[in-house]
C-alpha cells in the first residue's frame, strides 16, 4: 500500500493535488540525506578478503537490471573454469537464515528463505557457490575462508561500505525519468548522483528506452569521467512454462495478462505490449511481492474476466508462485543483456583489472 502511494506521488502530473504530499517527501529526503551521511561516517574500516571482489550495484531504489548482469558475469567466468561465489543479503525474504552452498542445493530451499533473486540466480547458475547473509561482509568472508571460489560477485553492493571491493560496477537505468532522479523518498536515488565517482564501470541498462543515449552518457561522464561505459538494452528471449519453452513470437497473436512485482514496471509493460497481439491488463505489484492464496486467486479472477489467452510474469515472481493453477497458460519471460561494446570486451576488461587467470 505505502509503495503504491509513494509511486503515485513520484509519477504525479504537474499541478496535481499529489504535490502536497510530495512537499512532505522533500522534507523527509533531507533527513534521509543526513542519516546516510552519519551512517557513512560511522562505518568501520572495510574488510578485505583474500579473493577478488566485484560489486554489481546501483544508486536507485528498485530494479535496474543487476540480476541479469550478475548472471552474465558469473556465467562468463564459470565457462572459463573459474569458481564463482555470489554474495547476497536475500533482500525481500521474510527469513533471516544464513547459508552457503552451491546453486543446485539452493534451488531446493523455499523462496521465502532464499529471496526471489537468489532463487532465480541459483536456477540459472547451479554450479556457482551462494553465500547469503544479512551482512554481505560476513557472507564474502565465508566464501573466501572456504577456499572454494576464485572470485566473489556481490549482488547490490555499492552502498555496502563494510566490504572492500576490487571493482565497483554500477547499473544505471536509462528508463528512469530525469525528474525522479532526486534523493529518496522525494525521488528514487539512494545517494546523490555524485556517488557515481566511486564507480569503476557504469552500465547504462535499458538503453533502448533512453530519449537521448549520447546526452545521457555525456552527463554521466561529467560526474564520473574515468569510469568505463557500456550500453545494455534488455531483450526478452523466450517464454518458459512448467513443461515447455517457447519463442516470444508465440505472443504475437495472443491476448496477454501481465503481472509482476519489479522496481521499474513501465519498461516491462511496454516490452510485453510490443510483443503481444493484445495486452489485456498489466498488474503492477510491489517490488519483491510476497504471494499468498488470496492474491493468486485475484490474479486468476482478473485473467478470467479479461479472458486472456496467456498469463506472463517475470522469473523473480515465478519462483514464488508455488505451482498455483491459474486455469490457463502461464509463462515467465527470460531476459538477456545485449552489451555494447560486447561481452568479450567487458570480461577481458575485468580480467585485466583483477588479474584473473583462466583455469
Amino acid at each position: 500500500m505505502l509503495e503504491r502511494i509513494w509511486k503515485k506521488i513520484l509519477r504525479r502530473k504537474p499541478y496535481s493535488l499529489w504535490v502536497f504530499p510530495a512537499i512532505l517527501l522533500w522534507f523527509c529526503s533531507l533527513g534521509y540525506r543526513l542519516l546516510f551521511r552519519i551512517r557513512q561516517s560511522r562505518v568501520a574500516p572495510a574488510i578485505r578478503v583474500e579473493v577478488p571482489v566485484i560489486s554489481v550495484g546501483n544508486i536507485t531504489v528498485g530494479g535496474t537490471g543487476k540480476t541479469p548482469l550478475v548472471e552474465l558475469l558469473a556465467r562468463s567466468f564459470l565457462d572459463e573454469g573459474l569458481r564463482v561465489g555470489i554474495v547476497s543479503s536475500g533482500y525481500g525474504r521474510p527469513s533471516e537464515v544464513s547459508f552457503m552452498e552451491p546453486g543446485y542445493k539452493v534451488q531446493k530451499r523455499p523462496a521465502d528463505e532464499t529471496g526471489d533473486e537468489v532463487q532465480l540466480l541459483a536456477a540459472l547458475l547451479p554450479e556457482a557457490i551462494f553465500s547469503v547473509d544479512r551482512s554481505k561482509s560476513a557472507a564474502a568472508q565465508c566464501l573466501a575462508d572456504s577456499a572454494s571460489v576464485d572470485l566473489v560477485i556481490v549482488d547490490d553492493g555499492f552502498q555496502h561500505f563494510g566490504l572492500a571491493r576490487d571493482l565497483d560496477i554500477v547499473t544505471f537505468d536509462a528508463a528512469i525519468s530525469r525528474r525522479m532522479l532526486k534523493l529518496f523518498p522525494y525521488g528514487v536515488l539512494r545517494e546523490p548522483l555524485s556517488a557515481l565517482k566511486r564507480a569503476d564501470m557504469i552500465i547504462i541498462t535499458r538503453s533502448n528506452f533512453a530519449r537521448d543515449r549520447g546526452l545521457l552518457q555525456r552527463k554521466l561522464k561529467q560526474i564520473s569521467p574515468d569510469a568505463a561505459y557500456y550500453y545494455a538494452p534488455f531483450i526478452i528471449d523466450e517464454l518458459v512454462g512448467y513443461d515447455r519453452r517457447l519463442p516470444v513470437k508465440y505472443l504475437e497473436d495472443k491476448s496477454v495478462f501481465l503481472f509482476a512485482g519489479v522496481g521499474n514496471f513501465g519498461p516491462l509493460r511496454r516490452q510485453v505490449a510490443a510483443l503481444s497481439g493484445d495486452l489485456d491488463y498489466a498488474m503492477e505489484l510491489s517490488d519483491h511481492q510476497q504471494y499468498n492464496q488470496r492474491l493468486l486467486s485475484k490474479i486468476r479472477s482478473l485473467a478470467n474476466r479479461f479472458d486472456s489467452d496467456v498469463i506472463v510474469t517475470t522469473g523473480k515472481d515465478w519462483v514464488k508462485l508455488g505451482g498455483f493453477d491459474f486455469g490457463r497458460e502461464i509463462y515467465y519471460l527470460t531476459q538477456s543483456i545485449d552489451l555494447d561494446p560486447g561481452e568479450e570486451k567487458l570480461v577481458a576488461h575485468l580480467h585485466d583489472k583483477l588479474g584473473l587467470k583462466r583455469r
